[in-house]
């Protein structure tokens, strides 16, 4: 079964009708970390009203990613994080719609370059999710989508062990770094003149 196929049968398997991030690991399997990185990381490229995507996912995709960096096989999360709640309309709307894209994208994938997706290559992506991560739980304007789709596109590749779209992912990930760090940087440097200004006016 396709990665969209999983996703989108995912709200039929849990019960509860504001499940768990535990709940929903748990219908994943929560040894599939790339599948859980997917899931994660669509809700920050989707919009999605009455979440705090930064904060829930962000700190999700954050904990899977540190550890993918030490060679965890198996997800856990802080019982604070797999204890939120996200209603099942939700996740179905989430789903709906994304998963006719990732079919688009799944279609293209195969296995190939396979030195990205080694053990040690893994680890090293961890790192990178995590750093994505970081950036996603910023309150960056507009700063989710860039690094969600790195993580996602990363996710797929992995999945997939498509070293060409792993690399894609990674190279997502350097613009993310850079994109985020310009608007970081132009926002202080609004700010320094903004307080100059506001001290020689009292002045």
């Amino acid at each position: 079964m396709s990665l969209a196929n999983v996703l989108r049968a995912l709200p039929g398997h849990l019960k509860d009708q504001r499940p768990t991030i535990g709940d929903i690991l748990v219908a994943l399997d929560e040894r599939a970390i790339h599948l859980v990185l997917l899931l994660f990381a669509i809700p920050a490229i989707v919009p999605t009203p009455g979440i705090p995507v930064g904060m829930v996912f962000g700190t999700a995709l954050a904990f899977i990613g540190m550890q993918m960096a030490v060679g965890a096989k198996r997800v856990q999360l802080p019982t604070g994080i797999a204890n939120l709640r996200i209603g099942r309309q939700q996740l179905e709307r989430i789903l709906g719609k994304a998963t006719p894209h990732l079919e688009k994208v799944e279609r293209r994938l195969s296995a190939r370059l396979g030195c990205l997706s080694t053990p040690m290559a893994i680890r090293s992506i961890g790192g990178v999710i995590f750093v994505m991560a970081l950036l996603i739980v910023l309150p960056i304007p507009f700063g989710n989508t860039l690094p969600g789709l790195a993580v996602l596109i990363l996710s797929l590749g992995l999945a997939q062990r498509d070293g060409i779209a792993v690399a894609v992912g990674l190279g997502l990930a350097l613009v993310a770094g850079v994109v985020s760090v310009a608007i970081i940087g132009g926002s202080w440097w609004l700010i320094e003149i903004f307080v100059k200004e506001l001290l020689l006016t009292s002045a």
